[in-house]
C-alpha cells in the first residue's frame, strides 16, 4: 500500500511539473522595424529592449513561443484574436489592440526626432520650417499630430521599409527630406549600420510629437493570473533595478 501511494504521490508531482513548464505566452514581434524594442537576427534569437523584460519577466515559468510579423500583419494577427495569451508591446496613444489592456507600469518613455542630412542647413522651429520638406516616415506606423498636416497636404510623406532606406534618402536629398522616428531608434539604427553621426543632425520633435511612456500590451483575453503575474514580475524588475540596465544595454 506504501509502494502504492509512492508510485502516486510521484505521478502526481510529475503532473504538476508538466503543467508548469507546458505553459506558455505568445509573443508578437515586429519584424525589422521595431530595434532596439525588437531584435530578431537570422539565426532566430530574439534582444532588444522589450524582448530582454519579456525574457527576464517569463523566465524558468514560460514557455514562449515567437510571432514574428511585419508590422501591418502583426496588427491584423492581433484584432483578429492571436493566440491565446498574447503579449507584446504598445501605448495609449497607438490606439487600437496596442491600447487595449496594457502593463500596469510602463517599461520606457519615447521621444521623437527629426533627422536631417548635415549638409543641409536646416533648423526646426515650428511647423512652418517643415511644410517644404519631403517627410520620410516608416510604412505601417501612424502618426496621429502628422496626420491632420499629411491629410491637408502640408506636409508631403515619403513611406519606406526600412531605416537603411531612409538614411539612403537623407544622403540623396540633403536639402529636401528629413526623417521623423523615434529618437532611440534612430540612434541604434545609425550606430549598427556605422553611420558617422556627423553626417546627420537630430533634433528634437516633441514639440509637435510630445513624448509619451510605452507599456507591455496584453491579449484583452488574457488569463488573469497570467496577467497579475506580468504584472508583478515587471514591479519587481522596476524595483530591482533590471529595467534600466536592460535599456542602457542599447543605448
Amino acid at each position: 500500500m506504501k509502494h502504492f501511494i509512492a508510485i502516486m504521490l510521484t505521478l502526481q508531482l510529475f503532473t504538476t511539473s508538466f503543467t508548469v513548464s507546458s505553459e506558455s505566452v505568445n509573443y508578437y514581434v515586429i519584424a525589422k522595424q521595431a530595434m532596439p524594442f525588437q531584435i530578431t537576427t537570422e539565426d532566430n534569437q530574439h534582444t532588444g529592449i522589450v524582448s530582454d523584460i519579456i525574457t527576464k519577466i517569463f523566465v524558468d515559468k514560460y514557455t514562449i513561443n515567437y510571432h514574428v510579423y511585419p508590422f501591418n500583419r502583426m496588427i491584423s494577427e492581433l484584432e483578429a484574436g492571436g493566440e491565446k495569451n498574447w503579449i507584446t508591446y504598445g501605448s495609449p496613444n497607438w490606439g487600437s489592440v496596442q491600447a487595449e489592456n496594457l502593463s500596469d507600469k510602463p517599461i520606457y518613455t519615447v521621444s521623437h526626432s527629426i533627422l536631417s542630412n548635415a549638409k543641409s542647413d536646416f533648423s526646426y522651429t515650428d511647423i512652418n520650417d517643415i511644410k517644404d520638406k519631403v517627410f520620410i516616415l516608416l510604412y505601417g506606423f501612424d502618426y496621429p499630430t502628422l496626420q491632420p498636416y499629411i491629410d491637408s497636404g502640408e506636409i508631403r510623406e515619403l513611406r519606406v521599409k526600412d531605416y537603411a532606406a531612409a538614411f539612403r534618402i537623407l544622403d540623396k536629398m540633403p536639402q529636401d527630406a528629413i526623417f521623423i522616428e523615434m529618437t532611440s531608434r534612430i540612434q541604434y539604427n545609425l550606430k549598427i549600420q556605422s553611420k558617422d553621426l556627423n553626417s546627420y543632425h537630430l533634433q528634437d520633435f516633441s514639440a509637435l510629437i510630445p513624448t509619451y511612456p510605452i507599456y507591455l500590451a496584453l491579449d484583452p483575453k488574457m488569463d488573469s493570473e497570467l496577467q497579475l503575474f506580468i504584472n508583478q514580475q515587471l514591479s519587481d524588475l522596476t524595483a530591482a533595478g533590471t529595467l534600466t540596465e536592460i535599456i542602457s544595454q542599447y543605448m
